[in-house]
């Protein structure tokens, strides 16, 4: 069966299918876990994702009733990788933990290291990045005590790591650390030839030369990268897309509008056969940008009209993925009371368990829109910040009895008023510097009187500052999701609309379209 998967899929589909049934006729899980492996397999090649994470969720069932845990990590894996091609990558990271677990309880130290750059890798894209710089860092002391000659995919890992430890401390916005990491994986990855890593550190190189600012520096090895991207014939690749992206960024900033444009353009055009690439979002901002910079509102228009469409389907995703599950769950029971019902009444209480899951897409559809209404209304009234600021404000009196403290306290209650969180550069060691105290007693402070880290007390007064921008001010609401970032003092479009649904529970789109809304409604009633 092995040789007909790699020949005939749809042969070696059906001959796994009765193997399947097979292994459930005799109770037998080898022969189950082998048969929903092979099938989750056949599904992913076939870009099934679904399909794949229902098989391989079938095959890690098999594998725990047999207690084997390579087989567990491979039903693991494989769904772990259906869920990141769904760019559903808490799923994703759910599973790869729930593998160091298994690697951790079955002694399977072979496969820690991979482990570890995985949940390293997602977590960057989840935005964790002080987490995923700990998983990279374990897994390069782990890889530095095995013997390079006994590892055959030592380089690999290796090059994997530096490239992770690289794109962490770039995030963080050390970028000199970053420098050092890429330089060092570059040399690395040209002394084996391995032009895929070459690519990638260019790229990496030419990003962090463009957080410092060096715009001519950046485009040199952004350059080196896009020609050794093109002599692969890798013109509809995701890495073309960042490497025009990241030289249209160049020439924005050394005010070449047109030429910033007509490269964001091409990346447009590439796209449309693969949608799913990273730092979409970032791109079309930039070029609504352009449109800005060049005065051409129709440009503005068009990109406006992409990006905010963009922006509604990445947070339509949650309840997709709802419906979804129902589905899998649907099928999944409908496949094990096949051998127990009849045909005809296994068709009644599918249907009946359609209407009850259908049923509740719709009450949970409903609440979730009441459930917006009211924290929108709730927010535009200021009744969230200001009861939450007023409950922590009178836990943290009661208990000031540090002179000290409440000094600080007060300092920095001072410094809010300058608005000093709006800075791209604020950072925990700054302020400690602007209200005269150091890094250790200020996060103490924070946390024991304000009770919530360093991170969530910026993030609450950015967001609260937003919602009082978009709630006041038009010319703020006009601005793109980017800018409003921006503004703000993120670094990021993805951690600022992180940020704004934890703090207020809603999506920073859904917020500006409810202003807007009301916004034109009043207008039309005073009208």
């Amino acid at each position: 069966m092995i040789k007909t998967l790699n020949t005939n899929t749809i042969l070696a589909e059906s001959y796994y299918k009765l193997y399947l049934d097979r292994g459930i006729e005799k109770e037998n899980y080898s022969i189950q876990f082998f048969a929903n492996y092979y099938l989750g397999n056949i599904a992913y090649r076939n870009k099934r994702f679904d399909k794949a994470i229902h098989y391989g969720n079938n095959a890690i069932t098999s594998a725990e009733n047999i207690r084997n845990g390579n087989y567990m990590l491979s039903g693991l894996y494989l769904v772990a990788a259906a869920y990141q091609e769904k760019r559903d990558r808490k799923n994703s990271l759910h599973r790869y933990l729930r593998a160091q677990k298994i690697i951790e309880q079955y002694s399977l130290e072979n496969y820690q290291i991979y482990n570890l750059v995985s949940i390293g890798q997602i977590r960057i894209r989840l935005d964790q990045t002080q987490k995923a710089l700990a998983s990279f860092q374990k897994a390069l002391k782990l890889l530095e005590k095995s013997s390079k000659n006994s590892d055959a995919n030592y380089n690999t890992k290796y090059l994997s790591i530096i490239q992770g430890l690289g794109v962490c401390y770039y995030k963080l916005g050390n970028y000199d650390e970053a420098l050092k990491y890429n330089y060092q994986g570059l040399q690395y990855a040209e002394e084996l030839n391995r032009i895929e890593y070459i690519i990638d550190f260019n790229l990496n190189i030419g990003e962090t030369y463009i957080g410092k600012k060096k715009y001519s520096k950046a485009l040199s090895y952004l350059n080196i990268a896009k020609a050794d991207i093109i002599k692969l014939n890798k013109n509809n690749d995701p890495d073309l897309f960042t490497a025009n992206l990241h030289i249209a960024t160049c020439l924005y900033n050394q005010t070449e509008y047109a030429k910033a444009r007509d490269l964001l353009e091409q990346n447009f055009q590439h796209i449309k056969t693969n949608p799913e690439v990273e730092k979409i979002q970032e791109a079309y901002a930039l070029a609504i940008q352009c449109g800005e910079k060049l005065q051409d509102t129709n440009l503005q228009f068009k990109y406006t009209k992409v990006y905010n469409k963009i922006v509604d389907s990445l947070y339509q995703n949650d309840i997709n993925a709802q419906e979804k599950l129902y589905d899998r769950d649907l099928e999944s029971l409908e496949e094990k009371n096949k051998s127990l019902l009849s045909k005809n009444l296994l068709y009644a209480i599918g249907f009946l368990l359609t209407l009850v899951f259908a049923a509740i897409i719709s009450f949970y559809t409903i609440k979730t829109k009441r459930k917006n209404k009211s924290l929108f209304e709730e927010l535009q009234k200021g009744r969230i910040h200001e009861n939450a600021s007023k409950t922590i404000n009178v836990q943290k009196n009661e208990f000031i009895t540090d002179k000290k403290a409440k000094s600080l306290l007060e300092r920095l209650s001072n410094l809010e008023k300058t608005a000093f969180y709006l800075s791209s550069d604020c950072s925990l060691y700054s302020t400690a510097k602007d209200i005269e105290t150091n890094t250790s007693y200020l996060s103490k402070i924070i946390n024991e009187y304000k009770q919530q880290s360093f991170n969530d007390y910026i993030n609450e007064l950015r967001i609260k500052y937003c919602i009082e921008r978009l709630s006041s001010n038009h010319t703020f609401r006009s601005y793109t999701i980017k800018a409003i970032a921006g503004e703000l003092g993120y670094k990021s479009v993805n951690t600022f609309a992180s940020a704004f649904k934890k703090q207020t529970g809603l999506s920073h789109s859904y917020f500006i379209k409810k202003v807007v809304s009301d916004t034109h409604e009043s207008n039309k009633i005073n009208t």
